[in-house]
């Protein structure tokens, strides 16, 4: 089987640039070919396997707003990418966000290749106009197959989009997550990993770390990351007497070791499409803490078992769990053996035999 995935800028450091990444490899080694368009930029944050044929294709940023200009770079980008796909001619061609389905829908549209969409976030979080939301909805049409992370973004399409789609979680996708060894001691750090964007809501867990730091002086709050945040929650931190505590060290594709050796991760988001970063964490058997936020945590951690849920935007509760993690060995060691076990659940061959045996069924 032949198969292409679009993405934006596999130079980004988002989750869907991690499972392209760990996908593609892991395809290409059961003998499949396997192409990977990145619309902009010339490297990727990610290592790819050397049997995946990585194209870089090096489009124009869009120019901003919705003008006519907009428009056209537009048109002009989905004609080089359809020249691009023509030339590849894979069997399958994957839109790896909603605006890449709409891509892989112009590129492949009346030719043999099946088109197959993915949705990558929560669609209902999606701040768009009309125009766009009524294209999203085209393409979804248009497309031969959909896959969803979660049965609750599945319900937001259409019902044929529904019916011949599927749902296949995220798998365990960091390597390093296998390789990172949980200390018996583990450092005094709280963790947390996103995009230093409202969504991840990291305004509240500096609050509750403050909190936190008045019982437990001598931890620090580390948050990797980058985003245009940055200064408004570096301001936040030293305005709460926590700046010296509160560390950015920005984007890292060894963070997960960090993570590996802190007392407790924390998920502070808003929002999610289905937590890579909860799922690594997890995967190393670190104790965690995250938002029951609408999707994918639910999904992943049952209250008190392997994990710790608590409500969106509650900077008390927040505060409260970490406390009750760093203050008790047991509880953080029973949280740490049952949040381990997700390796198995969402192992990356798991995951990847369910892409392949989807693939089959549209072909």
């Amino acid at each position: 089987m032949n198969i292409a995935f679009l993405v934006l800028d596999i130079g980004a450091s988002g989750g869907a640039e991690r499972a392209v990444s760990a996908l593609s490899g892991r395809m290409a080694g059961l003998g499949h070919g396997v192409t990977v368009f990145s619309l902009i930029g010339s490297g990727s944050f990610y290592t790819y396997d050397e049997r995946v044929n990585v194209v870089y294709l090096q489009l124009p940023e869009l120019p901003k707003g919705g003008s006519f200009g907009w428009a056209a770079a537009a048109v002009k980008r989905a004609v080089s990418i359809r020249r691009a796909v023509r030339e590849a001619d894979p069997d399958i061609l994957v839109g790896m966000s909603h605006i890449m389905t709409f891509y892989a829908v112009f590129a492949a549209t009346f030719t043999r290749v099946k088109i197959v969409g993915a949705e990558r976030n929560n669609p209902y979080m999606l701040s768009a106009t009309k125009f766009m939301s009524a294209m999203r909805r085209l393409a979804s049409l248009l497309c031969g197959g959909y896959v969803f992370q979660t049965e609750k973004a599945r319900a937001f399409f259409p019902r044929s989009v529904q019916q011949r789609g599927a749902v296949i979680p995220n798998a365990v996708f960091n390597p390093l997550a296998f390789e990172a060894e949980r200390p018996k001691s583990p450092r005094k750090t709280v963790t947390a990993l996103g995009r230093l964007v409202p969504a991840k809501g990291f305004d509240v867990l500096i609050r509750a770390f403050a909190d936190v730091s008045r019982t437990y002086p001598e931890h620090r709050l580390i948050i990797f990351g980058d985003g245009g945040e940055r200064e408004k929650l570096t301001a936040l931190a030293n305005e709460l007497g926590a700046g010296e505590r509160v560390v950015f060290p920005g984007t890292s594709p060894d963070a997960v070791r960090e993570v590996a050796r802190s007392s407790v991760f924390v998920l502070s988001s808003r929002y999610e499409g289905m937590p890579n970063a909860l799922i690594e964490a997890m995967a190393c058997g670190v104790p965690c803490v995250s938002t029951l936020c609408q999707m994918g945590p639910e999904e992943l951690i049952t209250d008190g078992v392997n994990g710790i849920l608590i409500p969106v935007d509650d900077t008390d509760a927040m505060s409260a769990a970490m406390i009750r993690v760093l203050s008790d060995p047991e509880l953080s060691a029973r949280l740490s053996d049952e949040a381990i076990k997700i390796r198995k659940t969402h192992s990356l061959e798991s995951v990847t035999d369910q892409w392949l045996n989807y693939f089959e069924g549209i072909l």
